[in-house]
């Protein structure tokens, strides 16, 4: 199993909430088309809640090859060129990543998710990815029997190296996805006795970059 993210960049204007609008029918025309395809599972999309020109479009595969497989089909050049056209510029990141639970629905039906993407050095030793993991395990612990207005989560390792501007080279990066009922709901658990005492285990010394903001997903 595998879930596609991209993060794009919207042309100012484009109104995707109207079903009847251009942007709309882009849309339709976009999940019809994956609907269509061998592997795919189901897809969520929305704006950031911090920059509302900013897309997330997030898809749930087969595998990373099932994507790939789609990429090389004659439906997808028409299938892309028709995205673009919602699109300014281009798309700022494409990447897969491994999520655990799969499927990631519980944290990305929520009313809103937190986005975390945590860098790391492409050099950094397996031992201390391993470390991460578990105490990323009993951070989501904690929000589970803790905070209130958590509705899920999600989280696991991408698989490509990717990009930051903080990190020399290419980065090795791991994706959370966390269910709020509101982004309200994060930021109070944030000021919690329970969060200050666990926040540590989000931040290795090791972390080169940490990013955060929030989506408001739909579930196609």
């Amino acid at each position: 199993m595998a879930t596609e993210i991209a993060t794009i960049p919207l042309q100012p204007g484009v109104d995707l909430e109207d079903p009847q609008s251009a942007a709309g029918e882009v849309l339709e025309n976009t999940f019809s088309v994956l609907r269509q395809q061998d592997g795919y599972q189901r897809a969520y999309h929305g704006r950031q809640v911090e920059n509302p020109n900013i897309w997330q479009l997030v898809i749930d595969w087969d595998s990373v090859d099932a994507h790939k497989k789609f990429m090389t089909q004659p439906s997808y050049e028409p299938f892309a060129k028709h995205l673009m056209s919602i699109i300014d510029d281009d798309i700022q990141s494409l990447l897969h990543a491994h999520l655990s639970p799969h499927p990631p629905s519980a944290a990305l039906t929520s009313p809103v998710t937190e986005m975390i993407t945590h860098y790391f050095s492409a050099n950094v030793s397996k031992s201390e990815l391993s470390s991460f993991e578990s105490s990323m395990k009993e951070f989501f612990r904690c929000l589970e029997e803790n905070a209130e207005g958590f509705k899920g989560f999600a989280g696991g390792w991408v698989v490509e190296e990717v990009e930051h501007e903080d990190v020399e080279s290419k980065a090795k990066s791991w994706q959370s996805c966390v269910g709020w009922q509101s982004v309200e709901a994060h930021m109070a658990f944030r000021e919690t006795k329970h969060f200050k005492d666990n926040v540590d285990l989000i931040r290795p010394d090791f972390k080169k970059a940490m990013t955060v903001h929030h989506t408001k997903f739909t579930e196609v």
